[in-house]
């Protein structure tokens, strides 16, 4: 074999854009995540669909991981650059990662199911037995795809350590799996970021929010999308140069699993913004004069000149809601305030 060029060793962009894309959104949504834990922990109203995604962030982590040690290991590179123990570690940090991605965006996908459970009235038995049921399938479905993997070879090992004798599926059947695991992630990932649209339509507020609760609910299409968008790059799964064709495929995985937990949390940090609201209005009524001092208090600044007291002024009258959680139900809106 004639030795590789220099620039083919050195040169991975490919791989630098991956490990990149990886980290960023890993970066982003734990961020988010953290974010959403201490609105509900302050709240107290954690749930099983903050436990749910807290997993899926932390086999996210385990998938970023794997990610770098494969770009480490290979990925971006052409296959005859690689030394065989390059090739092995690549090879076992991909298993890593498959299993990784199955299991996390199964969780995203249970912790949105169970978020809409908690917006649904009780008396729309239909919408919950389908949320119900729909968590079933991707539990089971997950399961499946999971014993797949750790089957696919006999022992285990023999996948990645190159030279022993083992007994593994053909690269046909491992594709046909990965087509399979591709098409229940595609009709999961519309299904569920349909879901919202069914019960925003249906909540007594106003046409404004709805709005953009359905944008903010919707970004759930976006990551549906790269899922359907990576099965046209599963057949680099058979290439002959599979570590430098594959870095594709990967990306997508990764886009897949992190916006998925974006999505999922970024409906939840409403409170945030509702409670930062007044503060922002405030202090944008006090800069009318010269210096922001000047008026103090913005629009109440009449009110306190003519001898009124502060604790006078009605809460609304400063931009304060008493409502500062999602805002959302089918009945009246403060039920909302006992089920988000």
């Amino acid at each position: 074999m004639a030795a590789p060029s220099t620039t083919k060793q050195n040169s991975n962009l490919r791989g630098m854009t991956v490990s990149s894309i990886s980290l960023v959104t890993f970066a982003v949504g734990a961020i988010l995540v953290f974010l959403r834990m201490y609105v509900r922990i302050r709240r107290h109203k954690a749930g099983w669909d903050d436990y749910t995604i807290c997993i899926a962030l932390a086999l996210s982590l385990l998938g970023t991981v794997a990610n770098v040690y494969q770009v480490a290991n290979g990925t971006g590179r052409h296959i005859e650059t690689l030394t065989p123990k390059q090739l092995s570690e690549f090879i076992k940090w991909t298993f890593i990662e498959g299993v990784a991605f199955v299991i996390s965006t199964c969780f995203v996908k249970v912790s949105v199911c169970i978020f809409i459970l908690r917006l649904i009235d009780k008396t729309r038995r239909i919408m919950h037995y389908f949320v119900y049921v729909l968590m079933g399938f991707l539990i089971v479905s997950t399961l499946g795809l999971v014993i797949a993997l750790l089957a696919q070879c006999r022992p285990l090992k023999a996948l990645y350590v190159l030279g022993l004798n083992g007994k593994c599926y053909s690269k046909n059947v491992s594709t046909a799996v990965a087509y399979w695991q591709a098409a229940i992630n595609v009709f999961t990932d519309f299904t569920c970021a349909g879901l919202p649209f069914f019960v925003i339509r249906r909540l007594q507020i106003k046409n404004s929010l709805k709005i953009g609760l359905s944008v903010i609910m919707g970004l759930g299409v976006v990551t549906a999308s790269f899922s359907a968008l990576r099965i046209g790059f599963l057949h680099t799964n058979l290439s002959a140069d599979v570590t430098y064709d594959d870095a594709a495929n990967i990306v997508f995985a990764v886009l897949e699993m992190n916006l998925g937990i974006i999505a999922a949390t970024i409906p939840t940090l409403r409170p945030l913004f509702v409670n930062i609201e007044p503060m922002v209005r405030i202090a944008s009524d006090t800069t009318q004069g010269p210096y922001a001092s000047d008026r103090p208090f913005g629009r109440n600044w009449k009110e306190l000149k003519a001898g009124r007291n502060l604790t006078d002024i009605p809460p609304n009258a400063m931009g304060i809601t008493k409502s500062t959680d999602l805002d959302v139900s089918l009945g009246p809106v403060q039920a909302s305030e006992e089920r988000v």
